[in-house]
């Protein structure tokens, strides 16, 4: 491998790890901004309930989302071993 193809693989992986991890963000930020909105209307203040409600959702959308951040790891890890084995 030279540089310029360690550079594409590392460029690749950080964007990988950018849209893999959207969807989690995604949710949690718009779990919690609704949950804030909810409290505040109410004027419940307890923060377990928020915690809650964000775990659930971010274990949900996981769930979702699996096979499609897998599938992208997959392929990612077995182009990369490809390359390896072409110049190992």
């Amino acid at each position: 491998m030279n540089d310029s193809e360690l550079t594409q693989f590392v460029t690749q992986l950080l964007w990988i790890v950018l849209f893999t991890s959207m969807p989690v963000v995604l949710v949690a930020s718009v779990v919690g901004v609704i949950v804030s909105f909810v409290q505040a209307l109410t004027q419940i203040q307890d923060q377990t309930l928020q915690f809650m409600i964000k775990l659930l959702a971010i274990a949900i959308t996981l769930m979702v989302s699996y096979p499609w951040l897998s599938g992208i790891l997959l392929n990612y890890t077995r182009q990369i071993m490809l390359r390896i084995g072409e110049h190992g």
